[in-house]
């Protein structure tokens, strides 16, 4: 690639950089705040032990039910400016049915967690018996299971799923836009997590939540 060819493809390049640069400073300028604590009230959960029956954490109750089964209470939180504990959904639309619910638990879970104490994550896992990126994974399995839960089409699901599996994905947006334009309903089998993780629709009940910044 001569001079020429490099000075195109940077004038190129340099715009499609600085828009995404901007659609992160505005997908990340968006908070959510929980109004109410809110609780998933039969989590399956196949990794939990019968010894560990439960666990507390400044945003989170977990309390084991039965085997392989627990509750999640998520405490009631505030989004600030300085302190934005929830964003929505990274780079993608928010308000599909169940992805939000799902948003204002997976990112206390996944980032704001670690930070109420560096070793919340390594002492649960101890606990546990599992290693921390277990915890995770769980965390993103339940993100697909509360979406599932709140309506939003497997597919759709699936795609958000592995998005934050993955990164930030570009494409994901446009992609979950068409999808949700297109797709009813989800496959019967479908409720199911990666993991086995599972909420049953029935005792789902969507959390009150407000936008910080309408």
């Amino acid at each position: 690639m001569n001079r020429t060819e490099l000075a195109l493809a940077a004038s190129v390049l340099k715009p499609a950089a600085e828009w995404v640069r901007g659609q992160i400073r505005r997908d990340r300028a968006n908070r959510y705040s929980l109004i109410r604590d809110w609780t998933l009230p039969a989590v399956r959960c196949s990794f939990w032990p019968d010894a560990v029956t439960g666990w507390q954490t400044p945003l989170f109750r977990i309390s084991k039910l039965d085997r392989g089964v627990v509750s999640i209470t998520i405490k009631a939180y505030q989004s600030t400016d300085s302190e934005n504990i929830c964003d929505g959904a990274t780079l993608s639309p928010d308000r599909l049915p169940g992805i939000l619910p799902a948003a204002l638990f997976h990112d206390p879970w996944y980032c704001r967690l670690p930070r109420d104490s560096a070793k919340q994550y390594e002492l649960l896992a101890d606990a546990l018996g599992v290693p921390r990126k277990r915890l995770r994974s769980f965390g993103d399995n339940l993100f697909y299971a509360i979406a599932r839960a709140g309506g939003c089409p497997w597919l759709v699901a699936r795609l958000y799923h592995a998005g934050i599996r993955v990164g930030y994905p570009i494409v994901k947006p446009f992609i979950a836009a068409f999808l949700a334009a297109f797709l009813a309903a989800g496959c019967a089998g479908c409720l199911v997590g990666p993991d086995g993780t599972f909420i049953d629709p029935g005792d789902y009940q969507p959390p009150e939540w407000e936008q910080v910044n309408p």
